[in-house]
């Protein structure tokens, strides 16, 4: 869980001493009744069945901090509530998943529902006031309104849907460097089930960000249920996210019949665990099977020149390798000066620009966009060669893959390229990244440079190769090609 970096404040003594349980006062309306026009002048009771963890970020007005919750009441209905600032520190500790307070004293406000599944949304601050009360068997726990994967698929994006399925394959858990700097987990699941039937293989990647990322003891071909995951599209491929009230469990809930999960494990066995479409799949392509479907890449110049068109192939393909490194280039720099200056990401969050600096003279370096500084934070960029058995493919990789092949910052790196008598210890981190063995996620587009038309393949994700997982992986796609041809042969 992660937790805010500010000191947690005591317990306001105006207040009822914090997980004491107290009688529900008086005047308390259904969720249902929330509206904007209620004002502050109204109460709640209800029980609280998601909690997100503790999350920062910096806006035009400084760092902030912020959680949310969902809370259901008598009736069924739901409604979501962010706690922000302050009210983090005074709320965070005493508010328990699963049981039951009363609330007051926030703003309520319209739900986006690009954002929000509820019509409503509190916003708490460190005026409400929050009460413990006694359990109700009358408020229901953790509702769900379950998708199929058939119906996202042919559903809208940028909505919120519940999810129950198989999870039929796990993929690598990396890190990623978010726009602002830091470094955040991520995993993707594959998950499975019946609806699609013989139209499709009924399979939807679902990405996990943060700690529970980084857990290993996901259950491969075991059932998963999902609630509050955010749809996005890419590619005319649906894909779900986790987000910051996301809801995974791996035992079935109360609400969930027994008999569902024996007919999930017997559809899949009957339909002969099947493998995922490539382009979602966590299943590993060789460098000649990357380098044979880029040909079906849509190219610029078809278009004269003046775009990609969508009719004559796809702009991009993404692919899994598991790769050897067999060379980096380093005839000059791998890396470049960054600028680290924080900018708007034109979503209301802040970002560093990343943008490469060029030196001016003593202790003034530029970008582009006008940002000095005395000194810059330098940045992978580099351009390595990958191997397997069947052939070879370049790559352009940045920050992260590089970090992870030299195993160091590229600050670190760079002062060693700058000083003449570190020669030594720079060809030793130099020779680093050669003959690893790592899992790659890359993209391919093709692109025209100096009227020449090329594909160029970018490393999305790198992490290091898991043997036992990998072999694991390995082992069921040969079963399932195994499968497959005794059922031709049929």
């Amino acid at each position: 869980m992660q937790q805010s970096g500010m000191q947690r404040q005591a317990p306001s003594p105006m207040k009822p001493e914090r997980g004491t349980p107290s009688r529900a006062p008086s005047g308390i309306i259904d969720i249902a009744g929330l509206s904007p026009y209620n004002g502050k002048r109204w109460m709640i009771k209800g029980r609280i069945v998601t909690k997100s963890d503790v999350r920062t970020f910096n806006s035009a007005r400084g760092p902030g901090q912020l959680f949310k919750i969902d809370i259901t009441d008598g009736p069924g209905s739901e409604i979501a509530a962010t706690f922000f600032g302050g009210a983090v520190d005074q709320f965070y500790d005493f508010l328990k998943l699963h049981q039951v307070y009363t609330f007051a004293g926030g703003s309520v406000k319209a739900g986006n529902p690009k954002w929000d599944r509820t019509p409503h949304v509190i916003t708490f601050d460190q005026g409400a006031n929050i009460q413990a009360a006694e359990d109700d068997s009358n408020i229901p726990g953790l509702a769900y309104q379950f998708k199929t994967v058939a119906q996202i698929m042919e559903g809208p994006k940028d909505i919120t849907v519940d999810l129950r399925g198989l999870i039929s394959d796990v993929r690598p858990c990396t890190q990623i460097t978010m726009k602002d700097g830091r470094a955040r987990p991520k995993r993707s699941l594959l998950i499975w089930d019946p609806s699609m039937g013989q139209a499709g293989s009924g399979h939807i990647e679902f990405t996990i960000w943060g700690p529970q990322a980084e857990k290993e003891d996901y259950p491969t071909e075991g059932p998963i249920f999902i609630k509050g995951a955010r749809v996005g599209e890419f590619n005319n491929t649906k894909s779900l996210n986790s987000v910051g009230n996301t809801v995974v469990a791996y035992e079935r809930p109360p609400a969930v019949e027994p008999a569902w999960v024996e007919e999930i494990l017997a559809a899949w066995n009957n339909a002969g665990k099947p493998a995922p479409p490539r382009g979602a799949s966590a299943r590993s392509a060789t460098i000649q099977e990357l380098h044979n479907e880029n040909m079906r890449l849509s190219s610029p110049m078809e278009n004269g020149g003046g775009g990609f068109d969508p009719n004559s192939g796809p702009t991009a393909l993404r692919h899994a390798l598991v790769g050897t490194v067999t060379t980096v280039y380093t005839e000059r720099p791998p890396y470049y000066p960054a600028c680290s200056q924080m900018v708007d990401d034109g979503k209301g969050k802040q970002r560093a620009c990343n943008k490469k600096l060029s030196d001016e003279g003593v202790d003034c370096w530029r970008c582009a966009s006008g940002h000095t500084c005395q000194r810059p934070q330098y940045r992978y960029l580099l351009r390595a060669r990958l191997a397997d058995h069947t052939g070879m493919v370049e790559v352009s990789s940045f920050d992260e893959a590089g970090r992870l092949l030299f195993g160091c910052e590229a600050n670190d790196l760079a002062a060693l390229w700058d000083d003449e008598n570190r020669n030594e210890e720079l060809q030793q981190v130099l020779k680093r990244p050669y003959w690893k063995r790592c899992n790659f996620s890359v993209r391919s587009q093709k692109e025209v440079w100096q009227d020449e038309e090329r594909v160029k393949v970018s490393v999305t994700d790198i992490a290091s190769e898991n043997m036992v997982r990998d072999g694991k992986k390995k082992l069921s796609e040969i079963l399932t090609a195994l499968s497959e041809g005794s059922a031709g042969g049929a």
